[in-house]
């Protein structure tokens, strides 16, 4: 099934659904949570499993920036999939996003649900 802008907006509609849902969940959980804006922790090392949906939609943001933070994206995004290649061991692979550049996420509006729930 080919994902088209309909399924992208609908998917857009959804993450801002969730997107308040979290926002209210925080709030409330604010005493007991760790991580603040610059946190990147859980992006340094870790598996990111995004559907074919959320990639197209992470792609949009992608397309959005300028030149210069896409090269820097691409070329780590290369050195990881060496980096697996060149692995002995098959088990789980833990690799920081490409996306995370000087500890921020480069497309957070278009991040996936992983990332907006963690």
């Amino acid at each position: 099934m080919e994902i088209g802008i309909e399924d992208l907006q609908k998917y857009e509609l959804y993450l801002n659904v969730i997107d308040k849902q979290l926002e209210m969940f925080f709030e409330e959980q604010a005493p007991y949570i760790f991580c603040k804006e610059g946190c990147s922790l859980c992006c340094e090392k870790g598996e990111y499993p995004f559907s074919e949906l959320e990639i197209k939609y992470l792609m949009i943001g992608f397309s959005r920036l300028d030149k210069e933070t896409q090269m820097k994206i691409l070329q780590r995004a290369s050195n990881i999939i060496e980096q697996k290649k060149k692995r002995l061991i098959k088990d789980k692979f833990l690799y920081e996003c490409p996306f995370l550049i000087n500890h921020r996420c480069s497309v957070y509006k278009y991040r996936g649900l992983i990332c907006r729930n963690h």
